[in-house]
């Protein structure tokens, strides 16, 4: 069992090398189709290179620091929490959001671009276009269709554009051509512009196109790369990739601008935000302190009032002080109410301002404030590069649900003991109105007068204090990012075309091209490619292999005695001694074909000359009735031959030829009968050849193809032995199952298969074969000729 097991693993590692040295070997046969469309790639990899525009790469280096006090604010913040170490990853968000990019665009009013057309390549003419468009107020023209422009005259153009457009969520046809004047309105149905000349005289075909700005900055966040130049470093590089590096590097320094001041702006907020509240605040307290001075001097040049008693004085200081704490209190309740409502609203948060301002120096609540904003404000950020199940976005939600949490409870117990303490101090100022109730009329009036514009010139004081101290925070903040190395046209780097690489890509598919063909070629060919084909679907004995035909003539043996063709029908000759080694009268041979084309006529031939040179009297008959041509092999006419013996027209002597070949002698076909069939079956041709076996040694029986006709069949009959011929690369491997059929029904007697045209090159045998109509012989015209040109033709030609 073992050894059975062991010899079947044998056999099939055998077949499987084999199967891969044949397919090797099929390849190298190849190796001119290879080296041909190699050649091809590599032209086809420069041609795109040479043609291609170039791409350079743009970068820019931007520093982010942790965030850091303005200069100035410690006593406007004392005690806030500012956070933790910046985010760098924020940042690199921040960068790559649409809203940031799509604003850089803005800035950089890139409506238009402007193009020449080449004869290969267009050119882009950023910065150096001869024209300019201006847009009227208001117009909104249809973009990404390229209106063509050129110039007639020193004043004017032919415009012209043809295209597809996106309109109101459809697609609009537009066609259209004319003149206009620079620095004329043009005006059509579709378009509203006036172009203006920048340059003098100039020539050649221009086209601009109105871009769409949303979507080019989409475009502009799918190319821009933005990574950190180290996980554990503060830098932040940006890279984009474009045809004109001054765009690139203009957009790129454009950018780190908008960035930056975005983030100052988000900075600034707190203090904007106070200082636009003390305005309108102001605003109010300035017309009420003008009334309360000009009610104050009126009342006291009308009643002749210069000073206050003591005992005045010391009520309108009490008085005073309780209203100035008074002012405080209600500010604070205030200010907790509206933070309560604005608690869980981002966009009102913003507008709030810090706690310090309104004279709370709670550094808790300070600290949470600030935090809360931070969370909204990174919130408003990541929304514009997340979607809402990212796991940051939804862990960002659950710490400001938190710290909402804590902030309200904090404000809500500030609130009540602010509340608690407006109480108290409401009992000390009824105790003060008392005392003002003792003090004479004139006195009461001259101390509520005084108390309205102290109160008032008292907040105006300390309001004009708290905006000089937003306004200096405003001005020392900076941003948490600089950059340290700006995009410059200079520092670009040419990246593209990339001709190394594409000389690779255009050799890798210039091989890959035959390789698959091959392999396709050979998945679906049939045919039969080595003698290990038929040896696989037959028992039958091949008794020889007949090498390709370079050769300008069919008598192909005669005039090269010695070449490897004559040596394979030597071959031949000698295998079928050994078939008739029992018989010692006349011969008669029968060569076969299933289908025309195999070389059947060729190999008669050459084989009844093989076995004359030995010194053997050969008869070749010519027994395919139907297609003769024999006759022209030998240069002869065709007026008489086997089918005129059949008929009783001539004679044996009559219709034998000799050739110019000793010991060979040859009978054509004769004219072509109506009944080829009738008369190769009929009891004539048994005496044809019993009648031939007397005159000679052996009789060569060339016939028509058997899967077309019965008539190879009917002289097979009267044959000692009956060759098949089958063409390598040609014959089809069902083919070898017809023959297996007719060696099982024994309608014939000595089977054999000739693989005919077998192609040698070195490397083993291939499929090098002409294109021949049947029963033509096998040659090349150029072999012998010293022409390397013609060589190399003919090999791609047989391919």
């Amino acid at each position: 069992m073992n050894n059975n097991m062991n010899e079947m693993m044998e056999f099939f590692e055998m077949e499987e090398g084999t199967n891969i040295k044949d397919f090797l070997y099929r390849l190298l046969s190849k190796w001119h189709w290879f080296v041909l469309c190699g050649f091809l790639g590599i032209a086809l990899g420069y041609t795109i290179s040479k043609y291609s525009k170039e791409v350079y790469d743009v970068q820019s280096v931007v520093l982010v620091e942790e965030e850091s006090k303005g200069m100035g604010v410690e006593n406007l913040f004392e005690g806030m929490d500012l956070g933790s170490k910046t985010n760098i990853q924020n940042h690199v968000g921040i960068l790559k959001s649409y809203t940031i990019n799509l604003q850089t665009l803005k800035n950089l009013e890139w409506n238009t671009t402007w193009y020449k057309e080449g004869t290969v390549l267009d050119s882009d003419l950023y910065k150096d276009a001869p024209f300019e468009v201006v847009i009227p107020t208001g117009i909104i023209n249809p973009t990404g269709l390229e209106i063509y422009i050129v110039p007639e005259s020193e004043n004017s153009y032919n415009i012209s554009a043809n295209g597809k457009v996106y309109s109101k969520g459809g697609i609009k046809e537009i066609e259209f051509s004319g003149n206009g004047q620079f620095g004329k309105l043009f005006e059509n149905e579709y378009f509203s512009f006036t172009i203006n000349k920048k340059k003098q005289n100039p020539s050649g075909k221009y086209y601009f196109v109105f871009n769409e700005i949303e979507g080019l900055a989409l475009s502009y966040v799918r190319r821009l790369n933005v990574s950190l130049v180290d996980k554990k470093s503060d830098l932040i590089q940006l890279k984009i990739q474009g045809n004109k590096p001054a765009r690139q590097v203009d957009y790129l320094n454009e950018l780190t601008k908008v960035y930056m001041q975005f983030g100052l702006q988000q900075k600034n907020k707190t203090s904007l935000n106070t200082v636009r509240f003390i305005d309108d605040q102001l605003s109010g307290i300035v017309d009420s302190l003008k009334t309360a001075g000009k009610n104050f001097t009126d009342f006291r040049t009308k009643n002749k009032t210069i000073d206050l008693s003591k005992e005045a004085e010391m009520v309108s200081e009490k008085i005073s002080e309780l209203d100035a704490q008074e002012t405080a209190i209600k500010l604070k309740v205030e200010y907790y109410k509206n933070l309560l409502s604005y608690m869980n609203d981002a966009e009102s948060m913003d507008k709030i301002v810090a706690p310090s301002f309104m004279g709370i120096a709670d550094a808790a609540l300070n600290a949470q404030i600030v935090k809360l904003g931070e969370l909204y404000s990174r919130k408003t950020t990541l929304s514009q590069i997340a979607k809402e199940k990212n796991p940051s976005l939804i862990l960002l939600n659950e710490e400001i649900k938190n710290t909402l949490s804590v902030l309200e409870e904090n404000v809500k117990n500030l609130l009540h003991n602010t509340e608690t303490e407006f109480k108290a101090l409401q009992r000390k100022m009824d105790e003060v109105s008392m005392q003002l109730a003792s003090l004479p009329e004139t006195q009461q009036q001259m101390v509520n007068i005084k108390r309205s514009f102290d109160l008032n010139n008292e907040l105006y004081t300390f309001l004009l204090k708290k905006r000089a101290e937003a306004a200096i925070t405003t001005a020392s903040n900076i941003s948490d990012a600089r950059v340290l190395d700006p995009a410059r046209v200079r520092t670009a780097k040419k990246v593209g075309p990339k001709t190394a690489l594409n000389l690779m890509v255009g050799l890798i598919f210039g091989l890959a091209l035959p390789f698959l063909i091959i392999v396709i070629g050979d998945y679906f060919n049939d045919s039969i490619k080595s003698k290990e084909d038929i040896e696989k679907e037959s028992k039958l004995p091949i008794m020889g292999e007949i090498a390709h035909n370079s050769y300008q003539s069919e008598l192909a043996i005669v005039k090269h005695p010695r070449s490897g063709i004559a040596e394979s029908f030597r071959g031949l000759r000698t295998n079928l001694q050994y078939m008739f080694k029992q018989q010692k009268d006349c011969k008669v041979l029968a060569l076969h074909s299933m289908i025309p084309g195999e070389g059947k006529t060729f190999n008669s031939v050459n084989l009844a000359t093989i076995i004359a040179m030995d010194s053997k009297k050969v008869l070749l008959v010519g027994c395919d009735l139907r297609k003769p041509r024999l006759h022209k092999v030998f240069n002869v006419d065709n007026k008489s031959g086997l089918s005129t013996y059949l008929i009783g027209h001539h004679t044996l002597k009559e219709i034998v030829h000799k050739t110019e070949i000793n010991n060979l002698s040859f009978v054509n076909s004769g004219p072509i009968p109506p009944n080829p069939a009738e008369l190769l079956g009929n009891e004539e041709f048994g005496k044809f050849i019993e009648e031939a076996r007397k005159e000679f040694d052996y009789i060569v029986l060339d016939n028509a193809p058997v899967t077309l006709v019965t008539d190879g069949i009917l002289t097979g009959k009267h044959a000692d032995a009956n060759l098949f011929v089958l063409r390598q690369g040609y014959s089809n491997k069902n083919q070898i199952k017809y023959i297996n059929q007719v060696a099982e029904k024994e309608s014939i007697s000595q089977i054999g298969i000739v693989l005919n045209d077998a192609v040698y090159n070195g490397y083993g045998y291939g499929n090098n074969y002409g294109s021949y109509g049947y029963g033509n012989g096998y040659y090349d015209e150029d072999h012998g000729n010293h022409n390397w040109r013609k060589r190399l033709l003919s090999k791609f030609s047989k391919n």
